[in-house]
């Protein structure tokens, strides 16, 4: 996908507003470079390491963005679109936030215009007042009810990202960063600009609801 993107780039936006001389190290080279090494060649014109950066984040980008709208013929396309975003708004980058916080905010901000096109969104803030701790495999499955021992673990990935994408955005977003990406609450709160507190709430009732969704298409399905 990088070099689709590179080309459309390539012929829209000049990758620097001034002439600089290209970097002579390989790409093996510039690969082990952190995000912000990699963003300094790229402000000053160097077209392999935005090369680098879109391959080493497509994945992410593609995952986040399929496991909220599913597998819609437009996904490569608005993958595309983040990473122009990021490359036209590069310069702004300043370095206060980590790259992927800074790119997985641009992600779901896509993923919000293109659901938007289409229903409205939810607002889900209210506070719940319990503390969590449970993984997402503990939550998912239970001591009275297992679905994960019911149906082969393939099509319990299906039946997941289905359901994920059923949950509303404030629900789905939490899920998928925490459970998909890894992230710490505090990287979260900063993506979505929210308090901690409102993070730990919208984990809880995501989990919470696709456990019970997830219980009742594994009776429907033993039935």
């Amino acid at each position: 996908m990088e070099k689709s993107i590179i080309n459309i780039i390539k012929g829209k936006y000049p990758l620097s507003s001034h002439t600089s001389q290209p970097s002579p190290l390989g790409w093996e080279e510039k690969n082990k470079f952190s995000d912000q090494s990699l963003i300094s060649l790229i402000k000053n014109g160097d077209k392999e390491a935005f090369n680098i950066l879109v391959k080493r984040y497509e994945k992410k980008v593609l995952n986040i963005l399929y496991l909220q709208l599913g597998n819609i013929p437009d996904l490569e396309d608005l993958a595309q679109e983040v990473f122009i975003k990021v490359f036209k708004n590069l310069n702004r980058f300043r370095g206060e936030a980590k790259f992927s916080t800074w790119i997985y905010r641009i992600t779901i901000n896509v993923a919000h215009d293109y659901k938007r096109k289409f229903k409205e969104g939810y607002s889900l803030d209210e506070p719940i007042g319990e503390d969590e701790e449970d993984t997402f495999e503990k939550v998912i499955s239970s001591e009275e009810e297992d679905p994960l021992s019911i149906v082969e673990k393939e099509d319990i990935k299906k039946k997941l990202h289905k359901l994920i994408k059923e949950l509303p955005k404030e629900y789905q977003e939490v899920l998928i960063l925490r459970e998909y990406e890894g992230l710490s609450y505090e990287e979260i709160s900063e993506i979505l600009r929210c308090p901690i507190g409102t993070v730990e709430s919208r984990l809880y009732r995501a989990r919470k609801e696709l456990k019970e969704k997830l219980l009742k298409e594994v009776g429907n399905y033993a039935l």
